[in-house]
């Protein structure tokens, strides 16, 4: 079991994709704000196990089966067991 806090990040200018792909450097300038996070932030917990059913994720209370949605990461891992992830807003 992992579990990350990280504080709430706004883009007030957006990032709009790679001008050079080999030296990953942005087509424009982006701006963003990052709060105070003992005030905002995002705290997210996985972990992994035979022992639980199937995958799912907790968004802010609400239960998501994985089968709604593409994780990537664990796409690319090909992880051979099975998951949760809660993630909350603090």
């Amino acid at each position: 079991m992992v579990t990350a806090q990280t504080p709430t990040n706004i883009a007030v200018i957006k990032y709009w994709g790679k001008r050079d792909e080999v030296r990953i450097l942005p087509v424009n300038d982006s701006i963003s704000v990052t709060l105070d996070p003992d005030h905002l932030c995002t705290v997210t917990t996985v972990a992994v196990s035979p022992a639980f059913d199937r995958d799912r994720m907790w968004l802010n209370g609400k239960v998501y089966f994985a089968d709604r949605f593409s994780f990537i990461a664990i796409q690319r891992i090909e992880l051979a067991t099975t998951w949760i992830c809660i993630s909350f807003r603090m």
